[in-house]
């Protein structure tokens, strides 16, 4: 949680962090400051001091952020960026002089987002000004250590962000659920057929209405052998078609930059054939299993051995029996989820993965399987909240779970 900055920095030997907002939301500088400021430089130390040198025009978002504050042109930066010949090596030194001011001397953490070349610019001229200064480079840093757990503030943007993602979800399959079938194809009251952008259009306008926009570039509404390919977004002109996997993978946040959720359904319009309705049955007790197996001071791999157990006694290939595998189950089983779709801790990975399964997680449950070649993928995924007394909330239980829909006609 962000109360814990302080405590994480001490416990590193830590001398301070500093977060790079440089004209591109952060969430890093979010998390931080609790504000979406894009051009900004947070300090702190680890005995509690803190500066934010901010754009003047973004002086309203910086005055709530509860620190002293400044703002570049009162730090001279025109006058810096002269001298230094860019805007990298003239943030380097704006970074050493501030440090000095503020008594952080010894190893800092850095975060942000720019490109790496500037990044790396930047730091080692405040390094050369100021040589007190070095940067911690361990794993896992402070903010993702931070941010593995959220505060009841943040499970409540999850929540928020959760209930349009369902949302979202249900319209999907009442919209599924109500077409006309003609031959293999479907259609909604004209002479075209329905396509996957249909799908995914009426899905953008719902997470509209909730205030959410699509996170990580688009959500993913794919069908057939793109389905089994797990992060393929499909392709909008396709049409839908009869008895083939439709899998759809939603993953919102807060519009402008905020906290997010992750969901997915597959679903098949029509009788599925076999195959495809045995994968839903694997998948489904694989899904029921990854829920259940979610312990509070567990390992966090354990839960992916679990599921892969239940893969393997069925008969399909895991990344756990061959790492290169691109069928069967190809991935670990969940995430964490915050101000980024993708956070810290992994359900799965490495032994080096040692992260224990904690009260306050925001954790997905993503169990899949994908054969491409023979059309065939499928996902279910929920997002849960891991509560002190061991119990998981269920945020995204709303949307159906049934493989099959039967369209009219």
């Amino acid at each position: 949680m962000r109360q814990d900055l302080d405590r994480l920095m001490k416990a590193r030997g830590l001398a301070g962090m500093l977060v790079i907002g440089a004209d591109r939301y952060s969430p890093a500088m979010r998390y931080v400051t609790g504000q979406k400021l894009h051009v900004a430089m947070y300090f702190r130390g680890a005995a509690g001091v803190a500066h934010l040198i901010h754009d003047p025009m973004e002086r309203d978002q910086a005055a709530l952020v509860g620190c002293d504050t400044s703002t570049f042109p009162q730090q001279g930066f025109v006058r810096l960026l002269d001298q230094e010949g860019s805007a990298a090596r003239a943030w380097g030194r704006l970074i050493a002089q501030t440090c000095a001011t503020l008594g952080i001397a010894g190893p800092i953490a850095a975060f942000g987002e720019m490109p790496a070349g500037q990044a790396y610019a930047m730091l080692s001229r405040a390094i050369e000004l100021n040589p007190q200064l070095s940067v911690f480079d361990s794993s896992p840093d402070i903010l993702n250590a931070a941010r593995t757990t959220k505060d009841e503030p943040e499970i409540e943007a999850i929540r928020r962000s959760s209930k349009g993602a369902v949302a979202a979800m249900q319209r999907a399959h009442a919209f599924l659920s109500s077409l006309k079938r003609d031959g293999d194809r479907f259609r909604n009251g004209g002479s075209q057929a329905v396509t996957l952008g249909d799908v995914r259009r009426l899905i953008q306008a719902e997470f509209l209405a909730h205030g959410l926009a699509e996170t990580d570039g688009d959500s993913i509404v794919s069908q057939g052998r793109d389905a089994g390919v797990p992060h393929n977004r499909g392709n909008d002109d396709e049409p839908l078609r009869a008895g083939t996997p439709i899998l759809i993978d939603i993953f919102p946040g807060e519009v402008g930059g905020g906290y997010c959720s992750d969901m997915t359904r597959t679903y098949c319009l029509g009788t599925p054939p076999a195959p495809l309705q045995k994968l839903y049955d694997d998948v489904w007790a694989a899904f029921r299993v990854g829920m259940e197996g979610i312990r509070i001071g567990d390992p966090c791999r354990k839960v992916q051995d679990l599921v892969c157990d239940v893969f393997e006694q069925r008969g399909h290939a895991t990344r756990r029996t061959n790492e290169t595998t691109e069928v069967g189950y190809v991935h670990n089983l969940g995430h964490g989820v915050g101000l980024s779709v993708h956070e810290g801790p992994l359900l799965g990975g490495a032994k080096s993965n040692v992260a224990t399964i904690e009260p306050g997680m925001a954790l997905t449950v993503e169990p899949g399987l994908y054969y491409p070649a023979e059309g065939l993928g499928l996902r279910i995924e929920d997002l849960v909240i891991t509560r002190p007394d061991g119990s998981l909330e269920n945020l995204t239980a709303g949307a159906p779970y049934d493989l099959v829909i039967e369209p009219r006609g």
